[in-house]
């Protein structure tokens, strides 16, 4: 614990630096540092850390990555949570000690990707400034030792520079990393990316030849995964690990007849979740009153869109298709409520920030517009 102070410090240290650099208001920076904080609220004030226990794997791993333990390094299986910990262990940060410390590194990815939005002038609208600094689940995850703001801060970054401005190297590197810490995202994204592209009614070459290459690696790369037997695995997988707890029977997709059948309701239903009528707690209520917020918030984006005619951007394409795909598929197969919520957190806010950008720059051009014509 007394090394986690050294870290506090480090974090206190860098937001300073932040502010003389970027001139960010005092009021944000208060906010930021309050934030900094709510790490040793949610760990073991208002739950405690093995509430959560994922996040004594990703520590252990972080640990020994810290002080190169080969022995042990090697011994652990290869999977998501490892090139988790792998990142944690490698993060410039002075100590890693206790799941304090990982949730300083997620505190300093929240930060990151607030300066970074700041520069890009993406904070000029309060609406994305204080959804970004107030959003619940936002602030829990970015304060606990687990992998999902890791997941958010590489899809943000990820998108905006393969989708938004083209950048590939940054792109695709990116995409590359979320390969290992969580694929299913990265199936989505360039699915997304596919579906955005060819609802283009000009296609040239260059596009056409990316189309079918990304096609390709799709095949190649996720054809198993796709799968109606694949996508009856996971839903079995969740379903099994939840049997104890869910009242819902097992029902198999046997077809896409069937996936035609059941994904609006599962996707509503992994939206919402956690349910009150199903689950009831002081947690489960906040995230579902949350998720009411959510989906309103989702459905002025969709009206908004309409009506500033924004559906004709690729770019708004590609994050209405990621948005609805993740939902889809991962409705099919989830059936934990606190699974639900640690999935659904990153694409949605995400999905959210971005969408509401577009809204803004629409509102910004509009009032331009009618400046002009007086």
């Amino acid at each position: 614990m007394l090394l986690d102070i050294v870290n506090v410090i480090y974090c206190l240290t860098l937001l300073l630096i932040i502010h003389k650099y970027y001139n960010i208001s005092f009021l944000y920076m208060f906010l930021l540092m309050l934030h900094l904080f709510a790490i040793f609220i949610f760990n073991g004030f208002l739950f405690e850390p093995s509430y959560m226990p994922d996040q004594f794997r990703y520590l252990e791993i972080a640990k020994d990555i810290r002080i190169f333990n080969v022995e042990e390094i090697i011994l652990h299986p290869k999977n998501n949570v490892f090139f988790s910990g792998l990142f944690f262990g490698l993060f410039p940060i002075p100590f890693i000690e206790s799941v304090y410390s990982l949730g300083m590194i997620n505190y300093l990815l929240f930060v990151y990707v607030f300066v970074f939005m700041h520069k890009r002038n993406y904070l000029n609208s309060k609406f994305i400034t204080y959804f970004y600094l107030f959003f619940p689940s936002l602030l829990l995850y970015s304060s606990l030792a687990l992998r999902d703001m890791l997941v958010f801060c590489i899809l943000f970054l990820g998108i905006y520079y393969l989708i938004f401005t083209k950048s590939y190297v940054q792109g695709i590197f990116l995409f590359v990393v979320l390969y290992f810490i969580k694929f299913q995202n990265l199936i989505f994204v360039m699915i997304a990316f596919v579906m955005s592209i060819i609802k283009i009614k000009r296609i040239n070459f260059s596009k056409l030849l990316l189309i079918i290459l990304t096609i390709s690696l799709l095949i190649f790369l996720f054809s198993n995964f796709l799968a109606i037997e694949k996508l009856n695995f996971y839903r079995w997988a969740f379903y099994n690990e939840n049997l104890g707890k869910s009242s819902e029977l097992f029902v198999p997709i046997l077809s896409y007849t069937d996936l035609l059948i059941h994904f609006i309701p599962s996707s509503l239903n992994f939206l919402f979740r956690p349910l009150p009528w199903e689950e009831f707690g002081i947690l489960q209520l906040v995230q579902f009153v949350e998720n009411i917020f959510l989906g309103i918030i989702i459905f002025v984006i969709i009206t908004q869109n309409y009506k500033y005619k924004l559906w004709m951007l690729s770019e708004v394409k590609f994050l209405n298709f990621f948005l609805f795909l993740s939902l889809i598929v991962y409705g099919l197969v989830i059936y934990n409520s606190g699974t639900a919520v640690r999935y659904k957190f990153p694409f949605i806010a995400v999905y959210i920030i971005y969408s509401w950008y577009f809204i803004y720059q629409a509102k910004q051009l509009l009032k331009k517009s009618d400046i002009c014509a007086e």
